[in-house]
């Protein structure tokens, strides 16, 4: 009788739906093997985020989930990262619709990387080996991407680049007869002279060849003092072309730097009873053999973080992000550690943002001079210039706004999973005014947007493009619409497309 039962159960079908599929190589259509297939429900739909990896045949299969509507994305190393259904390198994906008991099979397209191909010569044209080059991303100032050695005969080749322009720009190199100085393809030391360079994925951008200039490279040496004996210290140099971090005790050195501008932060953390400590230490390095710094630490002025608008609020468990603004731009965020309504930093330019909460909305900001953002706008990341012991004011609302609608396409039917961008906008100064926000509709097109702080923004939907610059977010024919305090607006777009 249990065999019996068994068999029956056996026999029943699953009462989840199936996707199945492939990953393949997009320029030559072999299979992938060991690609993670990754699928994440929309808004409203009610299935697991779940992933695989595919088989030796490149195959994957995810057996009895819930109908719905998902994304699917795909990620191999070696291989830029997709999602089912996008358009282009950057359009968003679209989602797999699931009935129930229903069978899905697609097929996924991974494209390689770019790459950047070329010699480092000298000035008999002959290849300089083991040469540092170095790829950035043509922003200013210009941010690292990759970097690489030449061979013995002097070739390079820069791959895992997405597709865009890039700068190509050699390490500055001290030989036994000389040095050579850190060199732009097109033979320059200077960023505004050096020559683009454009990326393709699946594609190699060739003969890029770069001959460094001869110069007088320095050394920039120094002798750490921290405020505690045994304080291991975080050196980290900096200039518009990078940051260099090492860890020290004592002395240091920075090897081989051509002549510029830099800027030295020194960081012992707080450890045990001892309080954080720092040092902020700009110079200029000229034509001197080498320039020495002695760094004397100090202990991390405090910053005050107050909070008004809202009874209650614990400033010590707001989170707050923060990043840096130096030579070489922003740093990557971090979570700004704040105790006894107070966070230690060390001199500098920073950038603060609260992180977002649906509970409240920042609607006012003050800095340590009692300086507003240039914007006006609270809600995204505010400046400020901390020299010393200095104070923060934040001005919150526990009524934040929020906009709900439909996106419909073409034929007026609602498209399902359609992004729906939001752009904080200054129309004084004609100019985003914070950072993209980003959501998706649900199965029924339908998106909401909550915690929203009164102000301009320009909502528009798209499967052209997934963060448009603000010069593309123009061209999508963005919707003007101005939140309330504590009013949910409905707002329903039509899908735009670039022209």
């Amino acid at each position: 009788m249990r065999s019996l039962l068994f068999l029956l159960c056996a026999a029943l079908p699953l009462p989840g739906a199936i996707l199945r599929g492939y990953a393949v190589e997009h320029a030559t259509g072999k299979v992938l093997a060991r690609t993670r297939i990754g699928i994440q429900p929309l808004p409203g739909t009610s299935g697991p985020t779940l992933s695989v990896y595919t088989n030796g045949y490149g195959g994957f299969e995810f057996i009895n989930i819930p109908a719905g509507a998902y994304l699917v994305n795909a990620a191999r190393r070696g291989f830029a990262p997709v999602q089912y259904g996008q358009k282009r390198w950057g359009a968003p994906g679209t989602p797999v619709i699931l009935a129930q008991d229903q069978t899905v099979t697609i097929s996924v397209r991974l494209p390689r990387y770019g790459a950047i191909t070329g010699y480092v010569v000298d000035e008999n044209d002959v290849g300089l080996p083991e040469h540092e080059i170095i790829a950035y991303r043509n922003t200013r100032p210009p941010r690292v991407a990759a970097k690489v050695a030449t061979d013995d005969r002097g070739y390079f080749r820069i791959w895992g680049l997405e597709p865009g322009s890039y700068l190509v720009r050699t390490a500055g190199r001290r030989y036994e007869d000389g040095d050579y100085l850190p060199t732009f393809y097109r033979d320059t030391v200077r960023v505004d002279e050096a020559g683009p360079v454009q990326v393709a994925l699946d594609d190699d951008t060739p003969d890029v060849r770069v001959r460094p200039v001869p110069g007088k490279l320095h050394n920039i040496t120094g002798i750490v003092m921290p405020c505690f004996p045994g304080q291991t210290v975080t050196l980290t140099l900096v200039s518009d072309m990078g940051r260099e971090t090492i860890t020290t005790g004592s002395a240091f050195g920075f090897n081989s730097k051509p002549p510029g501008n830099y800027e030295l932060y020194a960081e012992a953390p707080p450890e045990r009873r001892l309080p954080a400590c720092g040092a902020y230490v700009p110079f200029a390095l000229d034509e001197r053999d080498a320039t020495s710094v002695n760094v004397a630490l100090v202990r991390m002025a405090d910053l005050a973080i107050t909070f008004e608008g809202i009874a209650g609020i614990d400033p010590n468990r707001v989170p707050i992000q923060v990043r840096r603004k130096d030579l070489a731009g922003e740093s990557e965020p971090q979570a700004l550690r704040v105790v006894n309504g107070a966070a230690a930093l060390n001199p500098g330019r920073y950038e603060l943002r609260l992180v977002p909460s649906p509970a409240y909305v920042a609607v006012d900001f003050r800095g340590p001079r009692l300086e507003r953002p240039e914007s006006g706008r609270a809600d995204g990341w505010v400046e400020i210039l901390v020299r010393g012991p200095g104070a923060t004011r934040w001005a919150l609302s526990d009524k934040p706004g929020a906009i709900h609608g439909i996106v419909t396409g073409s034929g007026h039917d609602p498209v399902p999973g359609a992004p729906v961008l939001l752009e904080p906008w200054d129309p004084v100064h004609n100019q985003r005014a914070g950072e993209l926000r980003t959501v998706r509709a649900d199965a029924q097109g339908r998106y909401q947007i909550y915690g929203l702080a009164p102000g301009n923004y320009r909502i528009l939907s798209t499967l052209d493009v997934e963060s448009p610059e603000p010069g593309e977010f123009a061209a999508l024919s963005p919707r003007a619409i101005q939140v309330e305090t504590g009013r949910d607006q409905q707002m329903d777009l039509d899908l735009s497309a670039l022209r």
